[in-house]
């Protein structure tokens, strides 16, 4: 499903240095996975990462943690994501375009780790 160049639609910048984001589905029923991986390119609204899990579809909701650290003491912003787009990179990897829809709260507090 790779997207033809075109004029650029983004409306903000992309951060290529890569940046560590975890994802998982908001509904455990439909799918249960949980990754760890690294972004391609992220904005203040959006992540592009890798992936050979092919459970991902166009519209599904996400928990994103945003960037994820297992540091102790760390503090993880998470988020309510949705897949906007998914390419085919080529053996079984493909990229995934998530749009950040809106901050997690617990408590009124970010997640620490």
């Amino acid at each position: 499903m790779a997207r033809h160049p075109g004029p650029e639609r983004r409306r903000k910048g992309r951060l290529k240095l890569p940046q560590v984001v975890r994802v998982r589905p908001s509904d455990a029923d439909f799918h249960d996975f949980d990754e760890i991986l690294p972004t391609l390119n992220a904005a203040r609204d959006s992540v592009y990462f890798a992936s050979k899990n092919q459970f991902y579809r166009e519209g599904m909701r996400l928990f994103v943690t945003y960037p994820y650290s297992d540091t102790l003491g760390s503090i993880n912003r998470e988020f309510v994501g949705k897949v906007v787009r998914i390419d085919d990179l080529g053996h079984g990897r493909r990229g995934i375009a998530v749009q950040i829809l809106m901050p997690i709260y617990l408590g009124g507090k970010e997640t620490v780790r």
